[in-house]
């Protein structure tokens, strides 16, 4: 192998390698900042971070100015990088956006079809009940949110999903909060329920508006978090 081919080889597995520590970092401090481990308005060591996962500084940057456009970290130049703090209208922004997209979503997909789609929300829903059945909260949000994903997927738009990441990410910051209780989770069951029954009988303005109302849902237990614990909250 000639050696200038050898250095772009040896070039491309460095920048793979640093994309996957950059992948990793992301998911670790996703999760540490949605659960609350990471608290809002914590600053954000690099140093440490960078000793916990083994990384260099590259991959944490690259990490941080992902959750920086999600909206769940601040940068300020020669200051570092904060923990974003709970920002009730652009909360509420992206809880707005993710409404309209799932709505578009289930419209499309209620007059396309999509039958492995509907099996897989089919499954999807039996579990939730059992989760609910069960006393597992914590497994129920977790099958709430792949429900929602898995309907932002299945349309031929990649940022869709994402927008909706985005908005499911709201959600659970605030459910690391405000703990629904069991009659909280019986309610998104049914809202789940009906979104699921208006897609199979293709009534896709049904299934548009049973998703709006949904969302509108987890709005106003955004609102009611705000008004419960206004000290968390900026803007």
């Amino acid at each position: 192998m000639l050696r200038g081919a050898r250095e772009t080889e040896k070039l491309d597995d460095d920048d793979g390698l640093i994309v996957r520590k950059s992948e990793r970092a992301y998911q670790w401090l996703r999760d540490e900042i949605l659960s609350f481990r990471m608290q809002p308005g914590v600053f954000i060591d690099k140093v440490e971070i960078c000793a916990k996962l083994d990384v260099s500084k590259q991959p944490v940057t690259a990490a941080l100015s992902r959750l920086e456009q999600e909206g769940l970290v601040e940068i300020y130049p020669q200051r570092g990088s904060y923990v974003a703090r709970l920002r009730l209208v652009a909360m509420s922004e992206s809880l707005f956006i993710r409404g309209a997209l799932e709505a578009a979503a289930v419209r499309r997909i209620a007059e396309d079809g999509n039958e492995l789609l509907l099996r897989s929300l089919t499954r999807n829903l039996e579990a939730q009940d059992q989760a609910i059945l069960a006393d597992a909260p914590a497994r129920f949000f977790s099958l709430d949110m792949e429900f929602h994903s898995a309907i932002a997927r299945a349309v031929p738009y990649p940022h869709v999903a994402h927008q909706v990441d985005i908005g499911l990410a709201t959600v659970k910051r605030c459910r690391e909060l405000f703990r629904p209780d069991a009659s909280s989770l019986r309610g998104a069951f049914s809202a789940h329920r009906r979104i699921l029954d208006a897609l199979l009988a293709r009534q896709s303005e049904v299934a548009a508006r049973e998703m709006l109302d949904h969302v509108a849902d987890y709005a106003a237990m955004l609102r009611g978090l705000a008004d419960a614990r206004p000290e968390l909250f900026v803007g």
